[in-house]
């Protein structure tokens, strides 16, 4: 059932049953590949996404080729909240890094749901200042803390949104969202093996000890 599928993003979840209802009826639920691209920054955004179980990274292209994971979203949010509020463009790409389900609702029906529901519009509001937080955090980890904690905490944080142990991820794919290189992904994975933290094998990693991760 639609109303039972939404209890899976927190956010819509948070909504009357009413206020779903109006959302989910102009929605589709559609299966999101990794590595799929949802817009780049600064082009608009068509429409908006709540993971139910997939998980986006907001990368930062400033440095090209090099890009950087300066968010991340999965079942407890929406890409598209600034849109939803009347932002126009994109700040970031937006890229699946954890293939599942969300619901791909038009960006004007969220819009005009906002105008119309004080209580929507202040969960996008509260999202986006959660969102910012993230964003500080994560800039804060990549200034000051050690190589070896910003992959634990990256695989610490895919495992929260993915809900599972059993993660694809890539090392190709961990070094774009780090903006560090394959070979030193590759290095730490091993180190990370060897302490009996992570198992990894071609396309995945099973977090084995969330604890030693801490």
């Amino acid at each position: 059932p639609r109303i039972e599928q939404s209890h899976a993003n927190r956010l819509l979840s948070k909504l009357k049953q009413s206020e779903r209802s109006l959302l989910l009826d102009q929605a589709v639920s559609v299966e999101l590949d990794s590595g799929q691209v949802l817009v780049c920054a600064g082009q608009p955004l068509s429409h908006a996404f709540f993971p139910t179980s997939c998980m986006i990274s907001l990368l930062s292209i400033h440095l090209k080729p090099r890009t950087l994971e300066v968010g991340q979203i999965g079942f407890e949010g929406v890409l598209g909240a600034s849109s939803a509020l009347g932002v126009s463009a994109s700040a970031f790409d937006a890229v699946v890094t954890g293939a599942g389900r969300a619901w791909r609702i038009p960006l004007p029906v969220l819009r005009e749901q906002c105008l119309q529901s004080r209580a929507l519009s202040l969960l996008m509001v509260r999202f986006l200042y959660a969102e910012l937080g993230q964003m500080g955090a994560l800039a804060a980890c990549g200034q000051f803390h050690r190589l070896e904690q910003r992959l634990a905490r990256l695989l610490l944080m895919c495992q929260d949104r993915m809900q599972q142990p059993d993660l694809e991820v890539t090392h190709e794919s961990l070094s774009r969202v780090m903006g560090v290189r394959r070979a030193s992904v590759t290095i730490l994975a091993g180190l990370f093996e060897s302490r009996k933290l992570i198992h990894h094998r071609r396309g995945h990693m099973v977090v084995t000890d969330r604890a030693g991760l801490l």
